[in-house]
């Protein structure tokens, strides 16, 4: 399920699970991300301008593929919560 989020600041986001998560790794490989994924890790997508959506595992491969194939630069950032849950964020540059 996509879901808008809110009250995001620098390097730290509450998620649509009502973690907070924070930035452990900016940069992550293409492959890291997949793995991730695929263990149902969910992925927050984070537009220019500030808009930030959450993508549980049903919508987590699609919102990947879109990067992937996105003519803007994206990079993709491993972000984990106090509890040991990890996010994968997916910046999108302009």
């Amino acid at each position: 399920m996509r879901r808008d989020l809110a009250n995001a600041r620098m390097g730290q986001l509450v998620g649509a699970d009502g973690r907070t998560y924070s930035i452990r790794r900016p940069r992550i490989e293409a492959a890291e991300v997949e793995a991730l994924i695929e263990d149902g890790w969910p992925v927050v997508t984070y537009f220019a301008g500030g808009r930030l959506v959450w993508h549980d595992e049903t919508d987590a491969w699609p919102a990947w593929a879109d990067a992937r194939s996105a003519t803007e630069t994206v990079t993709a950032g491993r972000w984990e919560s106090p509890d040991g849950s990890l996010a994968v964020v997916l910046v999108w540059h302009e």
